[in-house]
């Protein structure tokens, strides 16, 4: 009898706390529901867009919730932008989701078969230009990239290149370029090989990086150069050796020296000679 009456007992106890138990799982289902509901957007890292066009972008709206698929799904819906780069996201105790990217920016152009693209510093097409030489790219022209034979140039996938180190590359000088004010002043980008990089300037001097390594300091050095040379004037077809990293070696333009005229030999009349 004792032991029936402890079954019993034992029964309710468990009853009570499995009901304990669930309603405590309820009332945080409840809390987390009201807890993660999207009450503010922000975007972080946008240039141009405007960060309204970027929220609508992104598919999350006001009063959705943090684990559901407008959330899950926003970095695909925000990079069908191919000037967007999505970079996640941060919540608050607030209900603020705070959504950070980076907007793509034309850096370069590069050229294939007669067509111009623009491209970001990492090999991103942005646009194609067709024909004609595109305006809107804050940079320089990109040659001795290593495209594949017979490749589709694709707007929003990266250049098809036979050597992704070429771009890692090319991104690293681009962003070096913008961060020492020097990319709109540079009119082209020669990234054939690694040991032996040049950039040629919009007043015609050439460059000579050399290997990928201390490119700030080398662009410091050979902006000094152009600052100090410029108003000398002459600097088309010079060049700026600062491939050691620690200093400038100037070559100036070399200047061909005039050919003189030859004059003809005077002819002597002999009744003239005195005999």
């Amino acid at each position: 009898m004792k032991h029936r009456k402890r079954t019993k007992a034992a029964r309710r106890t468990m009853a009570t706390a499995a009901a304990v138990i669930a309603a405590v799982a309820l009332l945080m289902i409840v809390t987390l529901s009201q807890v993660l509901v999207v009450r503010d957007i922000m975007v972080v890292g946008n240039r141009s867009l405007p960060a309204e066009a970027v929220i609508t972008q992104s598919g999350v709206k006001i009063g959705d919730h943090l684990l559901g698929r407008s959330v899950a799904n926003m970095k695909q819906a925000l990079e069908k932008n191919r000037y967007i780069s999505y970079n996640g996201y941060e919540f608050d105790y607030k209900g603020r989701l705070t959504i950070r990217i980076e907007e793509r920016l034309g850096m370069a152009v590069v050229s294939s078969l007669g067509i111009f693209y623009v491209i970001d510093e990492g090999g991103m097409v942005l646009e194609c230009a067709g024909s004609a030489y595109p305006t809107n790219a804050a940079g320089p022209k990109v040659t001795g990239l290593s495209i594949e034979d017979n490749a589709w140039i694709v707007v929003g996938e990266r250049l098809p290149v036979r050597d992704e180190n070429q771009l890692e590359i090319m991104k690293s000088v681009l962003l070096t370029l913008d961060d020492t004010s020097m990319l709109s002043r540079v009119s082209q980008l020669d990234v054939a090989t690694y040991d032996n990089l040049y950039a040629m300037t919009s007043e015609g001097v050439k460059i000579e990086l050399g290997e990928n390594t201390n490119l700030r300091t080398k662009l410091l050095i050979a902006r000094e150069v152009l600052t100090s040379r410029e108003l000398e004037g002459g600097l088309r077809g010079a060049k700026i050796d600062v491939s050691n990293g620690r200093n400038a070696h100037f070559i100036p333009a070399v200047r061909l020296t005039p050919t003189p005229v030859p004059t003809a030999t005077p002819t002597i009349d002999p009744s003239s000679t005195p005999s």
